[in-house]
């Protein structure tokens, strides 16, 4: 081995020193990848265990993200970082020797995926464009080996065992991970979060349950991508503690600008090639990594987010004397089945305008009974209908793929006065129910909570499209119907019996 494995013990919490001095990054990394490996190595009081469990970057084009990804893992996989040690004796100082240490690093494809592996290759190698005169690890021969594939199908990198024998598994997030399921990691690394789909299913149900057991770090890194999803976006405030009181204690968010990379792995010849043909919103959005609202979106995201508040519970009792409606989108196959029930608070300035304000929110995922769809419909609305409090409740539902009469039957008779929603017909009369939904939101005033399963309805309306094909609506539809019970009660029409808008 090389002088500078002996000097690895140096750096366990210096990775840009460690990227300098053993892995001959000649210029050292600049200020964004500084603070993205600051946040890695901080550890907690136990000296071990990772201050941040979660980390996410959201980065610029070309802002060195991949490099800065490849070091982190290098660095995470020679030291085995979160994993339990006992180095004050000769045999503990051998057990954490020859312990297991497996790193999974995710791409949306193998081609994304890969961008890692082959920067971790060339770095290792010595042939990195950051390597003035190759890599001071392997000068004296290789650290590990690269030059296989698990299973036949992935990459894979393993450190000799001089290094500790660490492993880095590189897969897809193709069928929605499930095939790493049942599998321990000590650390994972997903690269272009934001325009993963299923982001929310991979990290609560793949990669949290992996890493229970160890300890490990999960990086998360993209480009924004708001024409996506809002998804990372959502990911990403939990972690921005300077922003968001509610931010989690053991996230932590952060940006890194192209304009930080110019004179590392960006000259400044090219940076101004690549801004010349950018208007100020994409160079927001791909240079400086900041989050934007979709360029297709349906609703105001400014607006949206202002209608979700702090210090309101996630669910609201019944109170004396005010009036609910609720709005259901009953789908009985895959989609999600949404019940949304929202309080009419009399508004004293204009009487005509009351205020909505989110009490319950309810989903039901996958296939689903007829009794489970009836069910979250009836057992919202007797909640707020409750004849010792003097409340009423009105329900309206998405009837545009409603199934059955039968299904019909059984809700009616559930839930009185049902009033059925078609969305189905022109386009002129689903935009006019999307109008009046935006017009209330605009006016500010739909008032919900900021937590929980409302943060959903958070996301879904931030990613609203007209063109809504392929994307998350149903909490949408189901306030939607809500709305539409309003503007009917206030035009007089049909089975609400009263003026809804004039409030208790």
């Amino acid at each position: 081995m090389s002088d500078a494995a002996d000097k690895i013990a140096d750096y366990e919490f210096d990775i840009p020193g460690f990227a300098r001095d053993v892995l001959g990054i000649t210029n050292g990394v600049h200020s964004g990848q500084a603070r993205f490996f600051d946040a890695v190595s901080v550890r907690r009081a136990d000296g071990q265990t990772a201050q941040w469990l979660t980390i996410m970057l959201a980065s610029g084009n070309r802002a060195g993200k991949t490099m800065a990804l490849a070091i982190a893992i290098i660095h995470a996989c020679i030291y085995k970082t979160n994993l339990q040690r006992n180095l004050t004796t000769e045999k503990g100082r051998q057990k954490w020797a020859r312990s297991e240490f497996h790193w999974y690093h995710f791409g949306i494809a193998h081609e994304v995926a890969d961008l890692v592996w082959a920067e971790i290759v060339r770095i290792l190698d010595g042939m990195h464009l950051a390597q003035a005169d190759g890599c001071p690890l392997t000068a004296n021969g290789p650290a590990a080996t690269w030059d296989v594939k698990e299973y036949g199908d992935f990459h894979w990198i393993k450190f000799i065992p001089d290094l500790g024998g660490a492993q880095i598994h590189f897969r897809t997030t193709g069928e929605k991970a499930l095939g790493s399921l049942g599998k321990d990691m000590h650390g994972i690394s997903f690269d272009e979060a934001g325009i993963e789909r299923n982001l929310d299913f991979l990290v609560d149900e793949v990669f949290h349950l992996r890493r229970l057991g160890t300890g490990g770090q999960l990086l998360m890194v993209s480009t924004p991508s708001e024409d996506i999803g809002s998804m990372f976006a959502d990911r990403w405030a939990l972690g921005d503690h300077e922003n968001n009181p509610d931010a989690k204690k053991s996230a932590f968010s952060l940006r890194m600008s192209t304009r930080e990379n110019i004179d590392f792995g960006l000259t400044r010849e090219m940076f101004d090639i690549l801004v010349a043909d950018m208007d100020e919103r994409t160079i927001r959005q791909n240079i400086e990594g900041e989050f934007l609202q979709a360029r297709a979106a349906y609703f105001n995201g400014w607006n949206v987010d202002n209608c979700f508040v702090d210090n309101l519970p996630e669910r609201a009792l019944a109170r004396k004397g005010l009036r609910y409606i609720q709005g259901v989108d009953p789908a009985k196959t895959q989609d999600s089945a949404w019940s949304i029930v929202l309080a009419v608070v009399p508004n004293p300035a204009v009487p005509e305008d009351p205020y909505l304000v989110g009490v319950r929110a309810e989903q039901k995922r996958g296939q689903k009974s007829t009794d489970t769809v009836v069910n979250l419909a009836a057992e919202a609305h007797n909640a707020y209908d409750v004849a010792r409090l003097g409340t009423h409740c009105y329900t309206a539902i998405d009837a545009t793929g409603f199934g059955g009469k039968l299904f019909r039957e059984l809700l009616e008779r559930e839930v009185p006065n049902l009033v059925n929603v078609e969305f189905g017909g022109t386009v002129q009369k689903k935009r006019k129910l999307l109008g009046d939904l935006r017009t209330v939101i605009d006016s500010g005033r739909l008032i919900l909570p900021r937590e929980g399963i409302w943060l959903q309805v958070r996301r879904q309306l931030l990613g609203y499209k007209l063109d809504d094909r392929g994307i998350e609506q149903d909490a949408v539809m189901a306030l939607v119907c809500a709305v539409y019970l309003l503007r009917r009660s206030a035009d007089g029409q049909g089975s609400v019996p009263f003026d809804l808008a004039g409030g208790s």
